[in-house]
């Protein structure tokens, strides 16, 4: 929950004054779906949380036509403090991720050697998938003038970390395929 406050915060720090949905606009143009646990419907739930705790303030609500009603915040000073203190604890604090893949590694030998490659190879194939996929929505990243630049660093992290857990998809399955594992 802390992560997605962040993430809000951030961006309401970063847009204010504005509304919900320009907050979720530009978390998509930033592909946070790809990279942070973000259900975009949760944020306007989040930022009506963060007014009631005093995080953000409503600036004003209008109604224009047939709209539905659209309402202004800005970022508090309580609010700052907020998202101050949690980039640095998120910088300054190891938090591992969970992961269920990690868990289901544990299990490995519960599935034939037979379904374990198809499984690994599988794996392989989405992760090459989501490496493209990240590099080309990084390309695309000098298109958006809105995006800050460091959002590409999330990307090349994140990259990263795909090449490595493929790294180690690959000497997993050779290892099923002589015999050593599961």
């Amino acid at each position: 929950m802390s992560a997605t406050r962040l993430l809000i915060l951030g961006a309401l720090r970063f847009l204010q004054p504005t509304y919900g949905y320009e907050v979720r606009r530009e978390l998509e143009s930033w592909h946070a779906e790809e990279w942070a646990n973000i259900a975009y419907g949760s944020i306007y739930f989040a930022l009506n949380k963060m007014a009631e705790e005093g995080l953000v303030a409503v600036q004003q609500t209008d109604h224009v036509g047939k709209r539905p009603t659209r309402t202004t915040y800005v970022m508090t000073e309580r609010g700052e403090e907020a998202f101050q203190k949690l980039v640095r604890e998120y910088w300054w604090e190891f938090k591992p991720a969970i992961s269920p893949f990690r868990i289901a590694v544990a299990f490995m030998d519960q599935l034939s050697s037979e379904e374990l490659l198809a499984a690994l190879r599988h794996r392989v194939a989405i992760i090459k998938t989501g490496i493209a996929g990240m590099r080309e929505a990084d390309e695309l990243a000098p298109l958006d003038p809105h995006r800050p630049r460091h959002v590409s660093e999330i990307f090349s992290l994140l990259v990263s970390g795909f090449e490595a857990e493929l790294g180690w998809l690959e000497r997993a399955i050779e290892k099923v395929e002589r015999g050593d594992l599961p």
